[in-house]
């Protein structure tokens, strides 16, 4: 080493930063360019040129590291045994047993390039280090590296001692006390998955049937769900698959005890198709491939949870292991056409590998060739696979020659037309392709179809053709939404032709979205359906917006109703805002406190982002008052404080005027009982509010000063004020409340003012006492 100046601080961060230029080369596909090669035996060098002097663990750390990046573990670990000692006399941000610990792991796996066993040697102490670390330093990413080193190092028996070791460090934490069941139920299994490895398959059965019985006996103030069910199902799959009828029984047993009320039918519906799953995986794994394939179409779902679609994955891969080609390569077709991430993937490189072996479906094989490589959704997935022999127009060439009227032909040369906004070329084939074939008809498509019509025909004419069904419930709730919102639907028309009206459309999304109801529903029922009838949280969203439909058309029980299949499936907030003002409709009073209270409740709890109560709490206020509950207004002012106060700065400025205007509202309703409660509020906001110049929070205010005979005259004059501030922005339900209001007011001081002149006329002089 030449004997330069010592770097640390900046100078080391300078280095390293130099070092990785040296490595990367923009130009690397052209000829000339240096290789990767060259480049890191280059960086290498300069490396080796530097007397590093790092005086803190974190540039121990990069330079460490950075020699690992370039593939040099011993000059990693030499660095790191030159410096150690000095870096850790040193001041450092880090509390001693961490900055030890952060070394400790960086010298396991620099050791893991050069001397395995001396890197096994140490996993225990390191392990034990992580496990005393105090309480204040998060130890969850130290774990997961040295989780991660010790199945590197295949150190099963270090792996399972770590796993108790993270498990007792667990269990001094309070927050997890209800979970505990269910960690040590996964630390059992994944102690079943080291002895599994490990060679030890009699234990790693045991330790199974240890981590079943473990959830299934938890005390009653466990946390346990079916999820929690699933996620061990999960780990138990691969490792015993026998053991699974058994774990499913222990789940339905101990979840027929808990779960009271029981779920809902779609709940169940939604369940079942994870089961079933799970039994055809199981079947699979033991080797029983009809069974796996008798069971395969009924977990073919999309489900809420789902991370892509590997389910269909496997069921490609049985497919084809039992010569079903034909099965397999429409079910490839199907999943590429939609883009289905993970099954899509799966899909591709089967038709890669089948397209020349397999002639009789050789054109289906060469469709999903071509789609893989035309549809945008496609190439992202495929990213990062290597291409077919050819491009798509080879493959479409193929199959216009065989087949010219093939109706997938017709959809992609029909959406193509779209993209470039030929309306009037893409109509037709777009009739053919989605119009005749609602197995096709998905989320994109369909919409596109609607957006040719409304761009290239006249309205009249648009709306008269046959109405373009979807197989998917899925696809109709994302039609409807489409179809509802003007700004989505403008860009897919392509500025040809001005949106329809609202009220034109109006019909296709609730006709859209009853549809999509409609099968959703029937799969819930049934468990026959197809792949995008089964989604819980899409469910759900539908209900909420066919609700919202059916409230504006006052069919409000129905619209209840739907609320209350959505918070049954997948709640959210919103279903409680929808039977709040599905009660408000109705006119019922009680109900509406009731569900008022609900949307607050489950708004603290579990968030809403777009909860308002300044849109409903006055209402609220209304009911109470109607109902002589008055005393209740003031729980309800105290919330909608603390509602504001809770918001920053911004946001409290942004929604001030309406949080004075709901406030003012739901004063005046309190002030007919609790007066002298309400004054002393009223005036704190008065100026404040008069400096709006807004009429409603003003009338209000004006409204709750007639509950006071002697303000009467400053009632008087504030409504008249607040009526001067009308706008274009007022409707004509204010303006006629806002004339109303002074007409009471003025009413009142007429009739206080009479009562005081006949008390004054009728009074006896001071001097006749007879």
């Amino acid at each position: 080493m030449n004997q330069t100046a010592a770097l640390q601080g900046d100078a080391i961060y300078a280095l390293l930063d130099q070092a990785h230029e040296l490595l990367n080369d923009y130009n690397d596909d052209k000829p000339g360019s240096i290789s990767r090669q060259d480049r890191i035996a280059a960086a290498v060098e300069l490396m080796g040129q530097q007397n590093f002097a790092p005086a803190t663990v974190q540039e121990l750390e990069r330079v460490h590291d950075f020699w690992l990046y370039l593939d040099q573990p011993e000059a990693a670990n030499t660095l790191l045994q030159q410096h150690r000692a000095a870096v850790l006399s040193g001041a450092d941000e880090l509390i001693p047993a961490e900055a030890m610990l952060r070394l400790n792991l960086s010298d396991i796996q620099s050791r893991m390039g050069f001397d395995q066993p001396s890197a096994r040697a140490l996993l225990g102490s390191a392990a034990l280090a992580i496990a005393r670390l105090p309480e204040a330093v998060d130890s969850d990413n130290y774990w997961y590296g040295w989780h991660w080193m010790a199945s590197e190092l295949q150190a099963w028996d270090a792996a399972a001692t770590g796993l108790e070791l993270q498990r007792g460090q667990e269990r001094r934490n309070p927050d997890l006390a209800e979970d505990a069941a269910y960690l040590d139920a996964i630390v059992c299994v994944r102690k079943a998955e080291m002895a599994h490895k490990g060679g030890h398959v009699s234990e790693a059965a045991s330790l199974v049937q240890n981590a079943i019985n473990l959830l299934r006996d938890a005390a009653p103030d466990q946390q346990v769900d079916f999820d929690r069910w699933m996620t061990l199902a999960d780990h138990v799959l691969p490792l015993a698959p026998q053991s699974l009828p058994a774990l499913l029984m222990a789940c339905e047993q101990q979840l027929g005890v808990l779960e009271n009320p029981p779920p809902s039918q779609a709940v169940k519906a939604h369940r079942q198709v994870k089961i079933l799953r799970l039994q055809a995986q199981a079947c699979a794994q033991a080797g029983q491939l009809e069974a796996a394939l008798q069971l395969a179409p009924q977990g073919h779902f999309g489900l809420t949870d789902d991370s892509g679609d590997p389910f269909t994955a496997s069921w490609l891969g049985w497919l084809e292991q039992t010569g079903r080609l034909k099965q397999a390569a429409d079910l490839a077709l199907e999943s590429v056409l939609h883009a289905r991430p993970v099954s899509a993937v799966a899909a591709f490189e089967l038709a890669k590998k089948q397209f020349s072996n397999d002639p009789a479906n050789a054109i289906t094989w060469a469709l999903v060739l071509a789609i893989a490589q035309a549809d945008e959704d496609m190439r992202q997935l495929l990213a990062q696979e290597e291409m077919p022999l050819h491009p798509a127009d080879f493959y479409l060439n193929m199959v216009r020659a065989a087949q010219p009227a093939h109706p997938v032909l017709a959809l992609l040369d029909g959406l193509r037309l779209a993209r470039k906004r030929q309306m009037e070329q893409a109509l037709p084939l777009l009739e053919i392709g989605v119009g005749q074939h609602p197995e096709m008809a998905d989320s994109d498509k369909l919409p596109t179809l609607w957006a040719a019509r409304f761009a290239a025909l006249p309205l009249e004419e648009a709306l008269a053709r046959p109405f373009p069904d979807a197989h998917g419930a899925h696809w109709c709730y994302a039609a409807g939404v489409v179809l509802d919102d003007a700004d989505d639907l403008a860009p897919l028309m392509g500025g040809k032709k001005k949106v329809p009206a609202q009220e034109v459309r109006e019909p296709l999304v609730v006709r859209y979205y009853e549809q999509g109801l409609a099968r959703f529903e029937h799969f819930w029922t049934s468990g026959q359906g197809r792949f995008k009838d089964a989604d819980l949280h899409v469910y759900s969203m539908l209900c909420n917006n066919l609700a919202i439909k059916y409230r504006f058309m006052d069919r409000y029980d129905e619209a209840a109703e739907l609320h209350h299949k959505g918070l049954g499936s997948s709640p959210f907030a919103e279903h409680h805002n929808g039977l709040l003002w599905c009660a408000v409709g109705k006119d019922d009073d009680a109900q509406t406190v009731v569900e008022a209270e609900r949307l607050w409740h489950f708004a603290q709890e579990h968030g809403y982002s777009r909860h308002e109560p300044t849109r409903y709490f006055s209402t609220v206020a209304l009911s109470l008052y109607k109902l002589d509950r008055d005393d209740e207004i003031s729980i309800w002012m105290e919330r909608l404080d603390q509602w504001f106060h809770d918001l920053d700065e911004d946001e409290q400025r942004g929604v001030r005027r309406n949080y004075l205007a709901s406030l003012m509202s739901m004063l005046d309703f309190f002030s007919s009982t609790r007066p002298e409660l309400v004054l002393p509020r009223l005036r704190t906001h008065q100026q404040e509010i008069v400096a709006l110049q807004d009429c409603y929070p003003l009338r209000r205010l004006a409204c709750a000063l007639e509950a006071y005979p002697e303000l009467l005259e400053e009632s008087v004059a504030l409504h008249k004020q607040a009526n001067s501030y009308l706008d274009q922005d007022d409707d004509e339900d204010e303006r006629r409340m806002s004339q109303s209001g002074i007409e009471r007011a003025e009413r009142k001081l007429a009739e206080r003012d009479a009562q005081a002149g006949a008390a004054a006329a009728g009074r006896k002089p001071w001097w006749k006492f007879w």
